[in-house]
């Protein structure tokens, strides 16, 4: 087989694996999901959510403490070599990024479910209001407000 035919048999099956891709990766053209079940979502689900967020969290600290524990006997064993100083950088980086990815969890995971849990309650509370407000009026039609 020349180089051009292994070129071509080569490119060839790289465009079809692309094309298989990309059919996966489409929407049903029906516009669904396939259950037909709708996601329902409340302030008490995105409570449960940042729990288990938090359990993350408290489970990926516990296992980077382990971790830090071993490996910090490794340091200590590395005085006097030439790898002393790139295990401290090492150590180093690895705090920040840890602590970093530990931000992340508690403050965008968790933080930002509960903030979106009290906007749920909050508008939950002012569309109780509206509606009780608006069913208290004389001549008001409450079918409106069972959309």
């Amino acid at each position: 087989m020349t180089f051009d035919e292994e070129w071509a048999a080569a490119r060839s099956a790289a465009v079809e694996q692309q094309e298989t891709r990309m059919r996966l990766n489409q929407a049903p053209a029906n516009g669904g999901g396939g259950s037909g079940k709708r996601l329902h979502v409340d302030s008490a689900e995105l409570r449960g959510r940042a729990g288990k967020a938090d359990t993350v969290r408290t489970d990926f600290v516990k296992t980077d403490n382990a971790a830090r524990k071993e490996t910090g006997e490794v340091g200590a064993g590395l005085k006097g070599f030439r790898s002393a100083p790139a295990f401290k950088t090492f150590s180093t980086r690895w705090d920040k990024q840890m602590k970093y990815v530990e931000g992340l969890l508690q403050n965008a995971v968790a933080g930002g479910l509960r903030e979106s849990a009290a906007e749920f309650d909050a508008r939950e509370r002012t569309e109780k209001a509206r509606h009780s407000k608006d069913d208290g009026k004389a001549g008001n039609n409450s079918d409106r407000n069972l959309a």
